[in-house]
């Protein structure tokens, strides 16, 4: 070959780039230059034509998903190139960039990560790629709602997601505010996803605070490779046989997206996303207080407390036996009869026995009544970007979604028209960014739906009142004679004032109010209009994040050895009007925090061993800065070096979550408090000293108070030494590919839940529930085995099983949760063939967890094991370029749920048609 420059010159690379197994032309094929930013795609014949003014010699690569990618040398200026590209057949050639911050092949990830590419995510058997997350190695899904559902990995699952991270082209996908990612209601639409990579276990090393438990990367498509019209349209129905009341309801979304490049200089896209559905509701009929009982229920039982039923809270217990004495009094007095004699005293007696030790609670409203659980995501979006002197690229880029959806924290919250805003500035290499974007939240019409019911019950009529004409009513029924049983319902008969087919019962007096009636929606729209700092039930969150970062990979200035360096630095503005957190109306809390990292790598023993060592220093205005090292290795051994020996010893940390930090927010029967000292001084803690509580409920479970006053200990972050080993091989002539891992966390200074009491037995009793950092450190381990074979005849046999433990706190704390939340087994078999014929696909998936322990603000209790299939198949039309996509997600509709208190999820049935111009 000929090896001379030409400095200046202009070169040409034209020709074709064809399917060899049918000879048909490929469409959307990227012609880039090596190591630069230089690069065509082919038309819809095929045919490209690249121009460049890049010093001979120079590499070309030609590459396209689903087929192998191919490299020529250009040392002319003429050149012509006809390609012919074959069909990849092997698993685990994927190359990932999330593990090391550099490109690599994923069978030499120094770490467990799962990917999902283009095809897999054209062929995931669920109604969305987000939902398809659930088939991954180790990977648990907490599903509030249809769009808002929570992945997580290595146990501690919760209403929130704080130990795990979401970015999306690098740029954080966290509302500050929420301080976890509220699913994919503001993220990518399928038809803008290149792929998303899930860093499984500790990433902070890497990617900052927080990804403790995992880091999920999605990359969307930029407007140079995948350029073009493309939309997407889902129709689909849900609720069939479900307990909504209105039988089987429409889903529907929409989306599309146009991405243009002009001369690789200058590109834009544009895309946008509607969905709209009536979503599943939460239908908890049991009680609280008794859950092993499903025959607890409203007319049996007057201390009645539902699970999704709201406004019958037990906020101050009121018992019977404890009122009877006080009421036996009135009678006996009433009687003639003079306290002190026996006749008095005999007479009180009679009466308070026939007082039962039975608490009463106030007549509530399902969520079904006081919820609209329709369902909403909007998506918009757009980006210019600009490529020059063939090696740097500035984008501009910026997104809004809204969406509305409900999610359990210590009440059910309707998040109505919450919004996020996203702007990103950057500039880019191959080997440096620096970028600089800025996070805005609105949360709409937002509110606490529990607390509105609550104060929904006081605005028609105040407990004090309610209860009094309760116990009246009922001592008068027992006095004359009547049964407990008909005296209880007679009572709320007249405290509700309606009768048992809901007709007001005194028309001269106030009523309960029916859903769905003029009289409801007076009472109900100002509540949750109206602030919760006002006394209402409205949730305001304006927060704000400000952040810039950059990285710079000095590799060719070293050679023997990888050094890449990052450093960051960001900006919180906390603003809820003081709703939620404890700013105040007009002055946001402000706090900063900064960061940054190094990474070496070098090969060793002939490029089969990789060893690379990385740590990170953060630091928080509220909290000590922390260094968070990792260490990591991996030997390639066996035939072709197809056999992957990994282990790594790494840190990691989380500054606790805004929430956790800050919240300040009643929820009726208690207060929930940030772990800060400045929140909890705000109630005099520890000046006036708190003592926990017997368990974890913090209305129904008593003070303790014989070991003295509870000591908070100091709030810190969150640290875990996470240490895994694992095996990755390909073999059986690369048909079969195999993943497993054993891994285990240590945490210190774990942050949980502790629930607390001030002024124990006093009518100045507080009950509190807040984030502490334990001092006893906490172990979660597990193991996961994976298997992937493609068939001769492109089936494609998935499976995988993972396990997850915790090791038993050796004396806990009355009232403290771990909220591990996480089955010890899950299990997923597949079977797919995306061109069973030319124009047929196919994916069946179906996966198993078993039944485990549920702990949160909102309640503990057992969540049972489930089993769900989902199944599609595909029809490629590829004259009018367009695939039709018939499927279910849950296809035997077996309603479950995956957190206490949460949606019961059933099944979506749906019919997808994806066009796109550029489609092959």
């Amino acid at each position: 070959m000929n090896c001379f420059f030409v400095v200046g010159q202009v070169s040409t690379v034209a020709g074709s780039v064809l399917a060899r197994e049918n000879g048909e032309p490929l469409i959307g094929v990227n012609i880039t230059i090596k190591d630069q930013l230089v690069g065509t795609i082919t038309d819809t014949k095929g045919n490209f034509e690249l121009t460049t003014q890049t010093p001979l010699p120079f590499y070309v690569i030609i590459s396209i998903l689903g087929y192998q990618s191919q490299e020529f040398e250009i040392t002319e200026a003429h050149t012509r190139l006809d390609v012919q590209l074959e069909e990849q057949v092997y698993l685990g050639q994927e190359v990932i960039v999330s593990a090391s911050r550099i490109s690599e092949n994923i069978m030499k990830s120094p770490v467990s990560i799962e990917k999902m590419n283009g095809l897999e995510i054209q062929q995931s058997s669920t109604a969305n790629f987000y939902d398809g997350l659930y088939t991954l190695k180790g990977v648990d899904m907490s599903v509030h709602s249809l769009t808002f559902r929570l992945p997580n990995t290595r146990g501690f699952t919760g209403e929130t997601n704080y130990r795990m991270n979401q970015i999306i082209d690098g740029v954080e996908n966290i509302p500050p505010g929420l301080s976890f990612s509220a699913g994919n209601i503001f993220g990518l639409s399928e038809l803008d996803v290149k792929s998303i990579e899930l860093l499984v276990g500790a990433s902070s090393a890497l990617y900052g605070p927080g990804g403790m438990n995992g880091t999920l990367i999605m990359m969307s498509k930029d407007p140079y490779d995948y350029q073009g019209f493309s939309f997407s349209t889902q129709a689909g129905i849900m609720n069939v046989s479900g307990n909504h009341g209105a039988g089987a309801t429409p889903m529907g979304d929409f989306n599309f997206r146009y991405a243009k490049a002009f001369n690789n200089k200058l590109a834009f896209k544009i895309k946008a996303g509607y969905l709209r559905a009536t979503d599943w509701i939460a239908y908890d009929m049991r009680d609280r207080n008794n859950l092993d009982n499903p025959h607890s229920t409203r007319v049996n039982n007057p201390g009645y407390d539902g699970v999704n039923v709201y406004g019958d809270d037990i906020i101050v217990p009121v018992n019977l036996k404890d009122v009877a004495p006080q009421v036996a009094a009135g009678v006996a007095e009433s009687q003639g009869l003079v306290p002190g004699t026996p006749e008095y005293d005999a007479e009180v007696q009679r009466i308070i026995d026939l007082f039962p030790d039975q608490i009463v609670t106030r007549t509530g409203w399902t969520e079904r009544q006081m919820l609209d659980n329709s369902t909403e995501n909007l998506r918009i979006g757009g980006s210019v970007h600009y490529r020059f002197l063939d090696r740097f690229e500035a984008i501009l880029q910026g997104d809004y979604a809204q969406g509305s959806s409900v999610y359990t924290a210590q009440n059910r919250f309707s998040l109505k028209n919450f919004g996020i805003y996203t702007a990103r500035v950057e500039i880019k290499g191959n080997d440096f960014y620096l970028r600089g974007y800025t996070t805005v939240d609105n949360s709409g019409e937002s509110y606490d739906a529990g607390g509105a019911a609550l104060k929904l019950n006081e605005e028609w009529k105040p407990s004090e009142q309610w209860y009094e004409e309760y116990i009246s009513t009922f001592a008068q029924q027992l006095l004359m004679g009547n049964s407990e049983e008909s005296s209880h319902r007679f009572a709320r008969i007249v405290a509700d004032n309606r009768d048992l087919n809901n007709n007001v019962f005194d028309p001269s007096k106030p009523a309960i109010p029916l859903p769905g009636t003029e009289e409801f929606n007076q009472y109900y729209d100002p509540i949750i209009t109206r602030p919760v700092s006002e006394g209402g039930a409205e949730v305001i969150d304006h927060s704000k994040l400000y952040h810039v970062e950059g990285m710079y990979n000095f590799t060719r200035f070293i050679r023997i050895f990888e050094l890449i360096a990052g450093v960051s630095g960001r900006m919180y503005e906390i603003d809820s009007d003081g709703t939620v957190f404890f700013d105040t109306p007009g002055q946001p809390v402000q706090f900063k925090q900064y960061g940054f990292f190094l990474q070496a790598a070098r090969q060793l023993i002939n490029d089969q061993l990789k060893v690379t060592t990385s740590a990170r220093y953060d630091n928080n205005e509220y909290f000590k800065g922390r260094i968070t090292p990792r260490f990591s290795a991996v030997y390639s051994f066996g035939s072709s070096l197809g056999h992957n020996l990994r282990t790594s010893i790494q840190t990691a940390f989380r500054f606790p979550s805004i929430a956790d930090q800050m919240v300040d927010i009643n929820v009726g029967p208690f207060q929930v408090l940030g772990g800060l000292p400045e929140v909890q001084a705000l109630y005099n803690i520890p000046e006036n000293p708190v003592y926990p509580l017997s368990g974890t409920n913090p209305v129904t479970d008593k003070p303790v108070t014989e070991n003295g006053p509870y000591q908070i200990p100091e709030f810190r972050p969150e640290r875990v030494l996470a240490m895994e080993v694992g095996y990755k091989a390909l073999i059986v002539n690369k048909h079969l590919l195999i993943d497993a891992y054993l891994f285990s966390n240590r945490y210190n200074g774990f942050q949980a839940t502790q629930v607390l009491a001030q002024n124990p037995g006093t009518d100045q009793e507080r009950r509190f529930q807040t984030t502490i950092s334990t001092d006893q450190p906490i172990t979660a381990f597990g193991w996961a085995f994976g298997a992937d074979y493609r068939t001769t005849h492109a089936f494609i046999l998935k499976g995988n099983i993972s396990y997850n433990g915790l090791t038993e706190l050796a004396d806990p704390v009355p009232g403290f949760q771990t909220k591990f939340n996480t089955p010890k087994y899950k299990v997923n078999l597949g079977i797919g063939n995306r061109q069973l014929t030319r124009s047929i696909g196919f994916n069946i998936n179906w996966r198993w967890q078993d039944a485990f322990l549920w702990e949160s603000s909102f309640g503990v209790a057992e969540v049972p094991a489930i089993h769900i299939l989902d199944a599609h198949v595909s029809f490629h039309l590829r004259k009018i370029k367009t695939v039709f996509k018939l499927g279910g997600s849950n296809l035997l509709n077996s309603y479950y749920t995956t957190s206490y208190g949460s949606a019961q999820v059933g099944g979506l049935y749906y019919v997808t048609c994806t066009f796109d111009e550029l489609m092959n």
